[in-house]
């Protein structure tokens, strides 16, 4: 007689040697979390060896965390390439618990590899960031976006001698395409993802796009040539505005002895761009420049496609080369000066622009997405990630201060970087570039009133003050304008109050004045 079929016991653990609905034999644990476990398990009817996430079965009930992992199954479902990691079934146990069956991975993390490393030689980097680019470039194509590209979610799996880069834990993608109802779908001015990872757009709550999952790829790609991320502030908030108002770090001041081919600096400081429009156009493009980058460098790693006038990418599996000479060795001579001190400059990019409309998943050619809840066990059949710990209910509220103190200090600086940035520069061609996101220009008008009338000090809501006149006449900033004059505090009933607002009072006038509003 067969192993029963089985489920969690009362501590949460699927029983060793027990058939898991029916037909996979757990034989280990891999790792716990406080979401669930994975397990090293056996497809029993074909013999195939995969490793199964479970939530745990106090879970199953919670509405966020059931939601996460049938996100999960969702995003990876749309995707089938060789550096995704893959889902070959989904399911519910008989106590509710929800299960995701992976592909079986044998290797480390990237940032297991850089904890040991603390640096990858350049050619290694970019066969690596490859990998993920070429995942990206599909699940783009698809409609998500990973929105939490980080080392730890980047697998080098061990397969047949090779090492095969393999993307992970798509528990916080966001399906772009998809239809209202799609549980990715964020709250306006909530941040999603790692801080030290995260794109400008996803620290101020704003849209997020592919651009976003490109910024992160750049982050990863300069921590594995440097040996750091570009910035390494200990606060979420800082580290937030960092990403917002801060240039990274050259290469000469963080590492003044990393030797590296002529324009790869300027590549990833493209990619690092504050503004989503002004980064690499797509991950195709991003190869694309990479390739250039190691041809003009002496090598033909062949990272990307040619020909500019097809998009398309080879489906195969990108692998890193495995064996005592799978990396080249630069000839005599070559690369010896370090790269020089001087910040590179950014050139707006001519390549394939970001779409400023995204497909529909009837233009993309997948069904549109539906509840898990509503479709039937059988259907129910759609990566393995690392398990997360889910977040304390008080951590949750200190989060969302968090992102709106962010959104407070970072839109400022924010915006003030950027167009520094652009006075006295030619004037960028316009053609391929997309509009103004309407969407963008809303998150800004409400983060800087929301500065403005919450900031902890008078001279943190002053600085709001220029970004609301920036964004020109609006109701709610005029209103907000005519009350920030006056902030009467420290009395008692109205006597013996001072006006905290005294700082800014001037410069509410002439903004009013500015706005063509009357001082009433």
């Amino acid at each position: 007689m067969g192993a029963p079929s089985s489920s969690q016991d009362d501590s949460g653990v699927v029983a060793i040697g027990s058939l898991l609905d029916g037909r996979y034999r757990v034989d280990a644990v891999l790792g716990t979390g406080g979401m669930g476990r994975v397990y090293k398990a056996e497809h029993t009817g074909i013999g195939r060896a995969v490793a199964i996430k479970v939530l745990h079965a106090r879970l199953g009930g919670q509405k966020e965390a059931s939601q996460r992992f049938q996100r999960e199954a969702l995003a990876s479902g749309r995707l089938d390439h060789p550096n995704i990691v893959g889902v070959s079934d989904f399911g519910v146990l008989e106590d509710g618990a929800l299960y995701l069956v992976m592909e079986a991975l044998e290797g480390e993390s990237l940032g297991k590899r850089l904890e040991r490393n603390k640096r990858i030689p350049w050619i290694e980097s970019l066969q690596i960031i490859r990998g993920v680019l070429a995942g990206l470039k599909h699940a783009h194509d698809k409609g998500v976006v990973h929105r939490d590209i980080k080392p730890d979610n980047v697998f080098l799996a061990r397969k047949d001698g090779e090492e095969v880069v393999k993307i992970l834990d798509f528990g916080i993608a966001k399906l772009y395409a998809g239809n209202a109802d799609d549980p990715a779908t964020t709250r306006a001015g909530l941040t999603v993802g790692t801080p030290a990872y995260l794109s400008p757009e996803q620290a101020v709550g704003g849209a997020i796009t592919p651009a976003s999952d490109l910024y992160s790829t750049s982050v990863v790609l300069y921590e594995m040539l440097t040996g750091r991320a570009p910035f390494l502030d200990e606060e979420p908030l800082a580290m937030l505005t960092a990403h917002v108002s801060r240039d990274p770090p050259t290469f000469a001041e963080v590492a003044p002895d990393l030797a590296v081919p002529p324009g790869l600096e300027a590549v990833i400081q493209h990619g690092l761009a504050k503004v989503s429009a002004e980064r690499i156009g797509s991950a195709i493009d991003y190869m694309r420049m990479l390739d250039e980058v190691t041809r003009a460098a002496g090598y033909d790693l062949g990272l990307a496609p040619r020909a500019s006038s097809n998009l398309s990418i080879q489906s195969g599996p990108h692998v890193i080369p495995s064996g005592p000479h799978s990396i080249p060795t630069p000839p005599p001579g070559f690369l010896t000066t370090p790269v020089p001190h001087a910040r590179p400059t950014h050139t707006p990019y001519t390549g394939t622009p970001m779409p400023g409309h995204y497909a529909t998943p009837a233009e993309l050619g997948v069904a549109n997405t539906q509840s898990l809840d509503s479709l039937p066990a059988a259907a129910q059949r759609v990566t393995l990630a690392n398990i997360k710990e889910p977040l304390p209910r008080s951590m949750k509220t200190a989060a969302l201060v968090i992102v709106l103190a962010a959104i407070i200090g970072a839109v400022f600086f924010f915006v003030f970087h950027t167009s520094d940035k652009k006075k006295g520069a030619a004037t960028p061609p316009t053609i391929g570039l997309p509009a103004p996101n309407p969407v963008d220009v809303e998150t800004r008008i409400k983060a800087a009133l929301h500065d403005l009338e919450n900031g902890k000090t008078c001279a943190d809501r002053k600085a709001a003050i220029p970004v609301l006149v920036e964004l020109g006449p609006d109701e709610r900033t005029i209103a907000a304008l005519k009350k920030a004059r006056h902030r009467m505090r420290g009395g008692v009933m109205g006597l013996g109050d001072s006006n905290t607002n005294a700082c800014l009072k001037s410069e509410a006038e002439s903004a009013l004045q500015a706005l063509g509003a009357s001082k009433k």
